[in-house]
């Protein structure tokens, strides 16, 4: 699932990436919910699943980079094309919905709770030597939501 983004967040402030965060289960219910059931793709759903497994994914590279000195996060971290999960059509909207809110208050209230001197802390994406500091993960949750929330409007227009 390659998504490709023109999003500039150099400037995103914690704060902001919060207040975002919050947004994206709201944002994604109105996409999936504004045509019949039967009419939505299936692809619209994958994308707020995959948000959602990503939410998962950064998360814990969150954690892992302000509680340990230099860890090593797994590549997807990094690379959005890199995720790829397995989709069997099975979750109700609903179900990936539920999913989706708990993954994004979940962060949302992990980055509330970073103290301000904790941001440039760095971790290393595994195989490629890359520096990743704090607030880049925060930045790629953020461009992740927003990439693959375009992504399922666009499928939803779609058809």
């Amino acid at each position: 699932m390659t998504v490709v983004s023109g999003l500039d967040l150099s400037r995103l402030a914690p704060e902001d990436a919060v207040a975002a965060l919050r947004s994206y289960p709201r944002r994604f219910r109105e996409v999936l919910t504004s045509v019949e059931p039967q009419d939505l793709p299936q692809e619209a759903v994958e994308h707020a699943d995959h948000v959602a497994r990503s939410l998962a994914l950064l998360g814990e590279a969150l954690r892992l980079v302000l509680v340990q000195d230099q860890p090593a996060v797994h590549p997807a971290v990094a690379d959005d094309s890199a995720r790829e999960w397995a989709h069997d059509g099975s979750s109700s909207v609903d179900d990936v919905l539920a999913f989706l809110t708990m993954e994004c208050n979940a962060l949302a209230d992990a980055i509330a709770n970073v103290a301000s001197t904790a941001w440039d802390r760095t971790g290393t994406v595994a195989g490629s030597g890359k520096r990743i500091t704090a607030l880049d993960i925060v930045r790629e949750a953020v461009r992740t939501g927003s990439e693959h929330l375009r992504a399922a409007e666009r499928a939803v227009s779609s058809r």
